[in-house]
């Protein structure tokens, strides 16, 4: 997570504006899932936040900014993608009004989120599977290698679990990984599914 305080002071000495893209937080960072300003106390002192609808906020697609009214009205005349594009539909709209809604009402399932997250990271390790370490419920195993990797991949897909391969340059070489994405909604059952599945998928390449 980023230093944001110590940005923040670095802004006010230098007169600067802060900019948080929260795109991977919102949702789920913060005492209240209210992302990384909140969890780093400075979320008065954010000027300009970015983030998307494509994940804690709805699983679609779109966007926000929000910011300064000064700085929003700006946009709203120069922002070439806001000028140029169309507008959401209105089921993103409602689906994302209605996650705001959920996170405001109740935690159970940001709690339900990082219980799986332990979960799943707990039996990877002991599976002996490396992953990046963290708390977050986006979970890179890494491989290393790209072509291990897609194998891994395409075996995991076998075994009816459905996961994506990352290589360079999308990620650094060497880093090749496989990105797991844990919801509160994974039961028990399906967390264990998944991490016998990268078991047997192991197993397969390696024969």
């Amino acid at each position: 997570i980023a230093p944001l305080a110590e940005i923040c002071d670095l802004a006010d000495e230098f007169g600067a504006l802060v900019f948080v893209d929260d795109s991977h937080a919102v949702g789920f960072v913060g005492e209240h899932g209210r992302g990384t300003p909140e969890f780093c106390g400075v979320a008065d002192r954010v000027d300009i936040y970015t983030g998307t609808f494509g994940k804690a906020l709805g699983g679609a697609s779109g966007g926000y900014v929000s910011s300064h009214r000064e700085v929003v009205d700006l946009l709203r005349q120069r922002s070439r993608p806001y000028l140029f594009s169309n507008t959401l539909a209105p089921s993103i709209v409602a689906g994302t009004l209605a996650a705001l809604d959920l996170l405001e009402q109740s935690d159970h399932l940001r709690a339900q989120l990082v219980a799986n997250a332990e979960l799943f990271r707990r039996l990877m390790t002991e599976a002996g599977f490396e992953l990046l370490p963290g708390a977050h419920p986006i979970v890179p195993v890494m491989f290393g290698d790209a072509a291990l990797t897609a194998r891994m991949a395409d075996e995991m897909q076998r075994q009816g679990v459905y996961v994506t391969a990352f290589s360079y340059p999308v990620v650094p070489k060497g880093g090749a990984r496989i990105r797991v994405q844990l919801s509160a909604a994974h039961t028990e059952e399906e967390i264990r599914r998944c991490v016998d599945a990268f078991v047997a998928s192991r197993e397969a390449v390696a024969a």
